[in-house]
């Protein structure tokens, strides 16, 4: 591993989940209101990966951009579903400010033209704050990066995943994905576990997995991390970066 600091965030029960790792091995979990204080902690972040869309649509041709990095993500996890079509820059600003989701909804189609799912609507806040974050916080924008868990365990296990995340068996097959990239991954998890067990809110066992997933590939070194799309370098335009961190022995996965 790199012998960094880095973590692994996901929106969990209303706040922020973030996993982190010092030299490949967990050292702490905290859940933050907002992902200011996750980045304004007591760790210096080298990386860090998370789970919410970065780089966001405005125009056809920033829709293009989304739409090609997420149409990447789709064909390695298999599990079209599992990623959501971003909304535009504009209708999560809305969001965040606590917008109804007929209002944003409409937003989104004046933008880009596109629906927006309920689904879609009820992450567009987190996905807002983030942005907002990015655009203040110039800095941040070349640490803080949008992975997805599940392709980060496609190429953690090097073959495609069989359980959804929401089984037992899914959440046994990602931690032996961890297996040979972090010592002792169900110990982990099951310390992660205990440790929430005071934490307010309903916290699915699927994002402590997902969190602590993206905090193992972010702790590989910088030159192994690979990215989608493969062999583009994308920016929105806002000149934040529009890519998906992975790691994996293929190349690409």
């Amino acid at each position: 591993m790199s012998g960094e600091t880095v973590a692994g965030v996901d929106w969990a029960g209303g706040k922020w989940l973030a996993i982190v790792l010092e030299d490949g091995v967990q050292v702490a979990c905290q859940r933050k209101k907002h992902l200011s204080s996750v980045w304004k902690s007591d760790w210096n972040f080298d990386r860090i990966l998370i789970d919410v869309p970065i780089g966001l649509p405005h125009d056809e041709e920033t829709l293009k951009k989304r739409e090609t990095l997420d149409s990447a993500a789709r064909s390695v996890t298999r599990r079209p579903g599992s990623v959501f079509p971003a909304p535009s820059r504009v209708a999560c600003e809305a969001a965040k400010e606590g917008d109804d989701y007929e209002p944003v909804a409409k937003q989104n189609q004046d933008d880009i033209g596109k629906g927006l799912s309920k689904q879609s609507y009820h992450i567009a806040a987190a996905i807002g704050e983030v942005d907002a974050f990015l655009g203040d916080n110039v800095a941040a924008r070349e640490v803080v990066i949008e992975s997805h868990p599940e392709v980060c365990f496609r190429g953690l296990l090097g073959e495609q995943l069989t359980h959804s995340k929401k089984t037992a068996q899914g959440i046994g097959e990602r931690l032996r994905a961890l297996d040979g990239h972090l010592e002792d991954p169900s110990g982990a998890f099951g310390d992660i576990c205990r440790e929430l067990d005071e934490e307010s809110g309903d916290i699915d066992v699927d994002d402590v997995v997902d969190a602590l997933g993206l905090a193992v590939v972010a702790s590989y070194p910088e030159e192994e991390i690979k990215f989608l799309p493969h062999d583009e370098e994308y920016r929105d335009g806002a000149e934040i970066p529009m890519r998906m961190a992975y790691w994996s022995e293929d190349s690409p996965v």
